[in-house]
């Protein structure tokens, strides 16, 4: 559901206090957006984008400092122009950032300007994965604590995945107690297989094609880090996967992709074993959240349904039905 505007006087008043009066800007709320409302804000020939936090007890430090981080090592992300910890007003931690140019990747343009797109998105998404996080599962977004080191809420894998926590949820949403036996065998394998130590990656948290913009068939950078978190490497590249809408489709993206990350990063030799089970990991995890919040009402919405029947099909076939 679509959060209302927030008090559009007191944006004004913190915007007006951030850029001048100088000259005039224009603000208005991005149609996309549900969760984190985002607004476009246009002074002169340049376009900013606001970021209000979720929640009043939400920080945005540790994004902004990501941001930051990334910006500097030649990451192509939205540059950070102002961090606001806590407007009083708004009641809100608040971000603006400069736009990336062009719009989402699409499948309208040539394959090749696809190819050579997806290539540097795969290597911007790894020197993503550079990034160390302390933990596993959401990064902490404590008003008091440091944004930076980031910092996650378990902290070994092994908690953040949390196999035998798989089959209350599996099972009130109509698993057989063999497919929820096989899941919770996936997850024990991808634990592991997963980090040993106490430090993860960071992961975009959101990474497909909607999030990739590109201008006139040029890689122009990935935008919104709304979904942050420590993973194992593989989190990113699921999420990917799972996406039903896709476009263009995974077959053709991921494997450019994976080729570029390859160039900064190796991929194992095991990647598309690690990649199934990464796949039986997320949909688990986002089919249990969803069931222990809305219980049976959350058969009514239509992605629930899309990755209870992909996870269906992950076990019948031990591949990603996506990407065949």
């Amino acid at each position: 559901m679509r959060k209302p505007d927030v008090d559009p006087g007191a944006l004004n008043a913190l915007l007006g206090e951030i850029f001048g009066s100088q000259q005039e800007f224009t603000c208005r709320r991005t149609p996309t957006g549900s969760s984190t409302q985002v607004y476009r804000v246009d002074r002169g020939a340049e376009t900013f984008y606001v970021r209000i936090a979720e929640e009043e007890q939400a920080s945005l430090a540790p994004e902004a400092e990501l941001h930051r981080a990334l910006h500097s090592a030649g990451v192509r992300v939205p540059a950070v122009v102002h961090y606001e910890p806590f407007d009083e007003t708004l009641t809100r931690s608040v971000m603006v950032t400069r736009e990336v140019p062009g719009a989402p990747l699409s499948a309208s343009g040539p394959a090749r300007a696809v190819a050579d797109i997806g290539r540097s998105a795969g290597r911007d998404l790894a020197r993503i994965h550079d990034v160390p996080v302390r933990g596993f599962g959401w990064v902490c977004r404590e008003h008091d604590r440091a944004g930076w080191p980031l910092r996650a809420e378990h902290r070994t894998y092994a908690e953040y995945v949390d196999p035998s926590a798989a089959a209350g949820p599996l099972s009130g949403v109509c698993f057989s107690t063999d497919q929820v036996r096989t899941v919770e065998r996936l997850l024990q394998e991808a634990v592991e297989v997963g980090p040993a130590a106490e430090i993860g990656s960071v992961a975009h948290g959101d990474f497909d094609a909607g999030h990739i913009f590109e201008k006139n068939g040029a890689y122009t950078g990935l935008i919104d880090f709304g979904e942050i978190r420590g993973t194992d490497y593989t989190f990113d590249f699921a999420t990917l996967c799972l996406n039903a809408e896709e476009n263009p489709p995974v077959a053709q993206l991921l494997g450019h992709v994976e080729d570029g990350y390859a160039e900064v990063r190796a991929l194992p030799d095991d990647h598309r074993r690690r990649l199934y089970l990464a796949c039986v990991l997320s949909a688990t995890h986002r089919l249990s959240t969803w069931y222990e919040r809305d219980g049976e009402r959350a058969f009514d919405g239509w992605f629930f349904r899309w990755i209870r029947d992909c996870l269906v099909a992950m076990l019948d076939s031990g591949r990603v039905p996506t990407i065949d």
